[in-house]
């Protein structure tokens, strides 16, 4: 299996301290935080342990994520999740590198 890109919306407000339990879910589960959004986190994670992050009981939904290469954003986007993606590589799964960009 490959790792694939997914949105994960919390059960109700996404407080900071929400968006902390998700993320830190996530990297338990062997993922990785692409980008933290005001809706909760973006996270690359093999297809086959998405099912864990799912289970959380404060995940309301967990859904994939395809950016469309020709959208005004996606360079942009791209870019923002392969400099997180590096950081949590370079340091070790865990380690606290910055996905709030």
């Amino acid at each position: 299996m490959g790792l694939q890109v997914y949105i994960v919306s919390p059960r109700g407000e996404c407080t900071p301290e929400v968006s902390r339990d998700l993320q830190h879910h996530v990297r338990g589960c062997g993922g990785y935080i692409l980008m933290a959004t005001r809706n909760g986190p973006i996270i690359a994670i093999d297809d086959g342990r998405a099912p864990l992050v799912a289970r959380h009981p404060r995940v309301d939904f967990l859904g994939p994520v395809t950016l469309n290469p020709k959208g005004v954003a996606a360079e942009t986007l791209t870019r923002i999740f392969a400099e997180n993606l590096s950081k949590q590589l370079h340091g070790g799964a865990g380690t606290g590198a910055d996905p709030n960009r």
